[in-house]
Parts: C-alpha cells; structure tokens; sequence
C-alpha cells in the first residue's frame, strides 16, 4: 500500500490529530501570555495544526494502481 493511500485511509485521525495541535497551541499561547518562548511554540504549534489541516481537508482519493 502507498503512503497516499495510508495517509487518505487515515485522514479523520489525521485531521484530528492536527486539531488537537491548533487547540494546544491556542491553549499554550494564552495561559503562558507573558513568556516569549512559549508564545512561540503556541504559535508554531497552532499554526502547523492549522496547515495540516488544510492539507488533510484537501487530500483527493488516490487512483488505485493496478
């Protein structure tokens, strides 16, 4: 099995999974406000949330391969 195909077999988890990373993110941005550091990787991690979400809601059926 291609790695397309795996990746479009598990793309509810994966969307998921990258929710659960954009929530982490916002949650870590606000209760750790006044901490630079922190509101980096708040950010980094919401925002890499946010773009593999788009990229899992975007994925097309791979064409079978015969």
């Amino acid at each position: 099995m291609a790695l397309n195909q795996k990746i479009y077999n598990n793309r509810k988890t994966l969307r998921i999974m990258s929710f659960l990373m954009m929530f982490l993110g916002v949650v870590i941005a606000y209760f750790c406000y006044n901490s630079e550091p922190w509101e980096t990787i708040g950010g980094f991690l919401c925002g890499a949330g946010f773009g593999l979400f788009i990229i899992f809601v975007s994925l097309k059926e791979p064409k079978n391969q015969s």
